[in-house]
């Protein structure tokens, strides 16, 4: 999306950390860097406790406002609702429209994001005014040392009036019952030169990827349980595995999976019969981009309300992976593979995020917002 700004004569300032500098400089947007939280917390202990992620996102948020100064104003200001404390304190300190990106379910009246989590997890969104209260009083005097007077409960839960997500409507839980606020843009996916290319060797197998996230790939018995699943199965696999862990720890491998640090999803899945995930928002739709159905071994409360989403529109299976085995991996790769039902489903899928616009679309939004 910033390329596309970019590409269009607009100039993009990204408040980013340094880590992300080279990325943001590919992209041709100028870097104002920050001391990101996040790179002092480890945040796979904080994916299954959605409170302790919205404390860690206000001290993020915070991070980020010490850094912007009035030198730095621009015409509009984007930001990620998991900081949307700093994007809402900024774009009333300095009086410019701003627009929410959601790269997650959105939430309305009818559809609550954090409840939905709690109920993955057993139960209904706790009840927790001692929590609240002293979240509001930060957010209060998180937005006072900016120069801003709100109702810090309006900050936290407002509804924009701009919000970019990227999902197409038909994913989102509820999707009809959002208004004109919400644009359902799809993911946004450009060339991603950062990344290795993937091109099939030529030899017709059927082909899978395999991409589990940070918290899965903490845990290479279960990389390995998926890796012998495919060893028993006429397929070609590519394993992904970032930083989580080394191929080395994968053991032998068989000459039909290849383990991969890094490597663009897109190309893989471009060919890909099934991808075998975490259930990850991301890998996700990169895979519905192609019309790839998914087998999901979901790690965390989010990922196993993004499974249940698949399985409600027939777009693939969710596994426990608590008690997976590869002949249970095996068989749900082999049953979703077969389906005519959940490839017609992933192909119409497809159909939508195609028509939803992505990058070009979300790019028209924002400049309906710099003319506003």
């Amino acid at each position: 999306m910033v390329a596309e700004l970019v590409r269009r004569g607009h100039q993009v300032t990204y408040l980013t950390s340094p880590a992300m500098a080279g990325l943001v400089t590919g992209a041709g947007a100028t870097v104002l860097p920050y001391d990101s939280i996040y790179q002092h917390v480890d945040l796979r202990k904080l994916e299954d406790d959605p409170l302790g992620l919205l404390s860690l996102f206000l001290d993020e948020s915070a991070a980020m406002l010490a850094a912007a100064g009035p030198e730095h104003r621009p015409d509009v200001i984007v930001y990620d609702v998991s900081v949307l404390h700093a994007g809402r304190i900024l774009a009333r300190k300095w009086g410019l429209p701003a627009t929410q990106l959601i790269p997650v379910f959105a939430a309305n009246a009818h559809f609550s994001f954090l409840s939905a989590v709690y109920a993955e997890e057993g139960g209904e969104s706790p009840e927790l005014p001692g929590w609240v209260d002293g979240m509001l009083a930060r957010t209060r005097e998180l937005a006072e040392a900016h120069g801003v007077s709100a109702d810090p409960a309006e900050l936290w839960w407002e509804v924009q009036d701009s919000n970019l997500v990227a999902l197409p409507r038909a994913f989102q839980f509820a999707g009809d019952t959002f208004d004109e606020r919400f644009a359902f843009v799809g993911p946004c996916l450009g060339e991603r030169r950062f990344l290795t290319g993937w091109e099939p060797p030529g030899d017709g197998l059927p082909i899978a990827l395999l991409s589990f996230g940070t918290v899965l790939t903490s845990r290479p018995d279960l990389v390995r349980t998926c890796v012998q699943a495919f060893a028993e199965l006429p397929w070609r696999a590519v394993v992904t595995l970032g930083d989580g862990m080394d191929a080395a720890d994968l053991g032998p491998l068989p000459p039909t999976v290849e383990a991969r640090r890094w490597v663009s999803h897109l190309s893989v899945l471009r060919h890909a019969s099934v991808a075998v995930t975490h259930g990850g928002m991301g890998t996700a739709m990169e895979a519905l981009y192609w019309g790839c159905p998914a087998v999901v071994l979901p790690a965390t409360a989010i990922d196993r309300l993004n499974a249940r989403r698949i399985e409600e529109l027939a777009l693939g299976r969710a596994l426990d992976p608590a008690g997976l085995t590869p002949d249970r991996l095996v068989e749900a790769v082999l049953a979703v593979a077969s389906d005519e039902r959940v490839r017609r489903a992933a192909g119409e899928m497809r159909r939508e995020i195609e028509s939803a616009g992505g990058t070009v679309r979300a790019a028209d939004v924002l400049e309906r917002r710099l003319a506003a």
